[in-house]
Protein backbone atom coordinates (compact mmCIF):
# COMPACT_ATOMS: atom_id res chain seq x y z
CA UNK A 1 0.00 0.00 0.00
CA UNK A 2 1.05 3.28 -0.68
CA UNK A 3 -0.17 6.68 0.56
CA UNK A 4 0.65 10.14 -0.84
CA UNK A 5 -0.29 13.30 1.24
CA UNK A 6 -0.03 16.69 -0.24
CA UNK A 7 -0.56 19.97 1.56
CA UNK A 8 -2.31 21.70 -1.20
CA UNK A 9 -3.51 25.15 0.77
CA UNK A 10 -2.83 26.87 3.86
CA UNK A 11 -3.81 30.61 5.03
CA UNK A 12 -2.53 31.62 8.14
CA UNK A 13 -4.94 33.28 11.19
CA UNK A 14 -4.06 36.95 12.27
CA UNK A 15 -3.41 36.15 15.82
CA UNK A 16 -4.92 39.78 17.54
CA UNK A 17 -7.66 40.57 15.05
CA UNK A 18 -8.76 36.83 15.53
CA UNK A 19 -9.04 37.08 19.54
CA UNK A 20 -10.72 40.46 19.08
CA UNK A 21 -13.51 39.14 16.65
CA UNK A 22 -13.43 36.12 19.41
CA UNK A 23 -13.98 37.81 22.50
CA UNK A 24 -15.39 41.49 21.86
CA UNK A 25 -19.60 41.06 21.84
CA UNK A 26 -19.67 43.23 18.62
CA UNK A 27 -16.91 41.83 16.66
CA UNK A 28 -18.26 38.44 16.96
CA UNK A 29 -21.37 39.62 15.66
CA UNK A 30 -19.87 40.95 12.44
CA UNK A 31 -17.45 37.14 12.84
CA UNK A 32 -20.57 35.51 13.11
CA UNK A 33 -22.35 37.35 9.92
CA UNK A 34 -19.31 36.98 8.01
CA UNK A 35 -19.63 33.21 8.51
CA UNK A 36 -23.11 33.37 7.12
CA UNK A 37 -22.68 35.38 4.67
CA UNK A 38 -18.81 33.45 3.92
CA UNK A 39 -18.77 29.91 5.68
CA UNK A 40 -15.85 31.00 7.73
CA UNK A 41 -15.24 33.31 10.39
CA UNK A 42 -12.99 36.92 10.38
CA UNK A 43 -9.19 36.12 10.89
CA UNK A 44 -9.51 32.52 10.87
CA UNK A 45 -7.00 30.38 9.66
CA UNK A 46 -7.39 26.93 7.15
CA UNK A 47 -5.40 24.21 5.49
CA UNK A 48 -6.47 21.81 2.37
CA UNK A 49 -5.14 18.70 1.81
CA UNK A 50 -5.13 15.70 -0.94
CA UNK A 51 -4.51 12.44 -0.43
CA UNK A 52 -4.71 9.06 -2.25
CA UNK A 53 -4.03 5.47 -1.75
CA UNK A 54 -2.58 2.86 -4.65
CA UNK A 55 -1.78 -0.56 -4.49
CA UNK A 56 2.26 -0.42 -3.95
CA UNK A 57 2.25 -3.26 -6.49
CA UNK A 58 -0.20 -2.68 -9.64
CA UNK A 59 -0.50 1.30 -8.96
CA UNK A 60 -4.25 0.59 -8.74
CA UNK A 61 -6.13 3.63 -7.38
CA UNK A 62 -8.01 2.05 -4.09
CA UNK A 63 -8.86 5.50 -2.20
CA UNK A 64 -8.65 9.39 -2.58
CA UNK A 65 -9.14 12.09 0.05
CA UNK A 66 -10.03 16.06 -0.37
CA UNK A 67 -10.66 18.09 2.55
CA UNK A 68 -10.41 21.58 3.81
CA UNK A 69 -10.51 23.06 7.22
CA UNK A 70 -11.22 26.51 8.87
CA UNK A 71 -10.36 27.88 12.42
CA UNK A 72 -13.90 28.41 14.51
CA UNK A 73 -15.21 31.15 17.07
CA UNK A 74 -14.89 28.93 19.94
CA UNK A 75 -13.56 30.94 22.98
CA UNK A 76 -11.10 28.40 23.68
CA UNK A 77 -9.67 29.12 20.50
CA UNK A 78 -8.98 33.25 20.71
CA UNK A 79 -5.61 33.20 21.81
CA UNK A 80 -3.82 30.95 18.78
CA UNK A 81 -1.14 31.94 17.16
CA UNK A 82 -0.73 32.15 13.58
CA UNK A 83 -0.86 28.64 11.88
CA UNK A 84 -2.51 27.15 14.80
CA UNK A 85 -5.50 26.35 12.78
CA UNK A 86 -3.56 24.62 9.76
CA UNK A 87 -2.14 22.87 12.81
CA UNK A 88 -5.50 21.18 13.87
CA UNK A 89 -6.51 20.51 10.66
CA UNK A 90 -2.94 18.56 9.95
CA UNK A 91 -3.68 17.38 13.49
CA UNK A 92 -7.25 15.88 12.17
CA UNK A 93 -6.03 14.57 9.30
CA UNK A 94 -3.70 12.24 11.07
CA UNK A 95 -5.91 10.98 13.86
CA UNK A 96 -8.15 9.99 10.66
CA UNK A 97 -5.54 8.42 8.42
CA UNK A 98 -4.52 6.07 11.14
CA UNK A 99 -8.36 5.32 12.10
CA UNK A 100 -9.08 4.58 8.47
CA UNK A 101 -6.54 2.55 7.73
CA UNK A 102 -6.16 0.61 11.04
CA UNK A 103 -9.69 -0.23 9.88
CA UNK A 104 -8.61 -1.41 5.87
CA UNK A 105 -5.64 -3.11 7.85
CA UNK A 106 -8.41 -5.44 9.96
CA UNK A 107 -10.18 -6.30 6.96
CA UNK A 108 -7.48 -8.03 5.79
CA UNK A 109 -6.97 -6.71 2.46
CA UNK A 110 -7.43 -2.72 1.52
CA UNK A 111 -8.53 -3.77 -2.12
CA UNK A 112 -12.04 -5.13 -0.94
CA UNK A 113 -12.81 -1.29 0.23
CA UNK A 114 -13.30 0.73 -3.04
CA UNK A 115 -13.34 4.85 -1.23
CA UNK A 116 -11.25 5.84 1.61
CA UNK A 117 -14.26 6.41 3.18
CA UNK A 118 -15.58 4.57 6.76
CA UNK A 119 -18.23 1.80 7.01
CA UNK A 120 -22.05 2.80 8.62
CA UNK A 121 -23.63 -0.10 10.06
CA UNK A 122 -27.41 0.50 9.33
Amino acid sequence: MRLSVALTDAASATPVLRTISVLVPQARALSMLKNLATGTYAFVGSAQAEAKITDSVSGQLMGEFVDKRFGGAAISTAATWQWQDAKRAMDAWSEMAVTRLAGFRSQGSVASRSRFTERRNG
